[in-house]
């Protein structure tokens, strides 16, 4: 039998979930509000622009080698159309190149990650983000650097089937069904049920909850609407506890047997429906916050790079120093019914998570006069 709790629930009232706490106060997709102190540019012509970042260590502790983030409205950017995804680059007070990762840059907003080397205890560092010209330092690129676990599926890997993630009797992938189809992974499969819920599910790493950490990934759900229980995509984490025992959080897209879909979290209970019409074919940011002690989820949805809905999820399972495993599945919890599911997945990454803040104090240009 299944473990999942759908088992149980789902023919009579299925899991939605309910919004706990704003997603302004996390770092990682917040889009904070600005205070600009933008440096004249005069007649001169512009070489590169750049924007100050400060960012401020809210722990009591050193952080050593850490990555960091913010998000800024383009609205608010100097110049914005000039910023690229190739000419953006990282450095520290004394210009010294920092690796950095360009997450997204669309009409609404822009995220940069960057590494910072030291940052004490409630202390804080400079960075400047330039971009708009040649980029010396493209081979500070490098998204493994900078996070845990990184995987961009610039190419099919290899993704062990998971018998321990939310479905007991899970299977694997079959030949075809997974692929990398422009810089994103499909997804793509059939799954036919008769009495049980069926799932497939794949295993993308391993990791011992000994901190906190954000699992996040970015993906889109692109099957048509089945009228059936299904779970068009899920990002699982799964521990085993002691012999027999099994503890697990996962964040997904639920599609009800009417067509409506909403998101489901772990075993987070209540929440709400989706209230769009394409709903689940936007894009979606979704994030699973582990700890020793609890873990949360998260998901921003996205039409044409704006934000048009947010959900966050919470749950008191413990993780405490346990390795767990990190997936992806598919599923079908319908009685007598074949689904055709299809999700596209761009990135995965794993940071280790810390309190800090990140704030925009300057923008302006580096240029030669005339």
């Amino acid at each position: 039998m299944p473990r999942h709790p759908i088992v149980g629930k789902l023919k009579i009232m299925g899991l939605v979930f309910i919004l706990v706490f704003a997603l302004a106060l996390v770092p990682a997709f917040s889009v904070p509000s600005i205070e600009l102190n933008v440096q004249p540019i005069g007649s001169c012509t512009a070489e590169k622009y750049y924007i100050d970042v400060n960012v401020t260590n809210l722990e009591g502790s050193d952080l050593v080698n850490y990555t960091f983030n913010i998000t800024i409205p383009a609205s608010r950017v100097l110049f914005y159309p000039s910023l690229t995804y190739g000419n953006v680059y990282v450095v520290d007070g004394d210009g010294n190149p920092l690796y950095y990762w360009v997450m997204r840059r669309t009409r609404k907003v822009l995220t940069v990650f960057f590494r910072v080397p030291y940052l004490p205890a409630n202390g804080w560092r400079v960075v400047r983000i330039y971009y708009g010209s040649d980029n010396p330092y493209r081979r500070y690129r490098k998204p493994k650097k900078l996070f845990v676990y990184f995987e961009p599926f610039n190419r099919l890997g290899t993704y062990e089937h998971v018998d321990t993630g939310i479905f007991l009797n899970s299977q694997v992938f079959g030949d075809g069904e997974l692929s990398v189809s422009r810089g994103k992974l499909k997804v793509n499969s059939t799954i036919s049920t008769w009495i049980f819920s069926e799932a497939k599910e794949a295993r993308l790493t391993t990791l011992v909850v000994d901190d906190e950490y954000r699992i996040v990934f970015k993906f889109r759900r692109a099957s048509n609407s089945q009228g059936a229980e299904s779970y068009p995509f899920y990002m699982f984490i799964h521990a085993k506890v002691g012999r027999k025992g099994h503890r697990y959080d996962y964040i997904g897209i639920h599609e009800d047997q009417n067509s409506k879909f909403h998101f489901e979290f772990g075993n987070d209970n209540t929440g709400t429906y989706e209230s769009s019409s394409r709903a689940g074919k936007q894009y979606y940011l979704g994030e699973i916050f582990v700890s020793p002690s609890n873990s949360t989820g998260r998901v921003e949805k996205f039409s044409s790079g704006a934000l048009i809905d947010s959900y966050v999820f919470e749950t008191r399972n413990r993780f405490r120093n346990r390795e767990i495993s990190v997936g992806f599945g598919q599923a079908n919890a319908d009685f007598f019914a074949t689904v055709n599911l299809l999700a596209y997945i761009d990135w995965v990454y794993i940071v280790r998570h810390a309190d800090y803040s990140a704030e925009v104090i300057g923008m302006g240009a580096e240029c030669s006069f005339n």
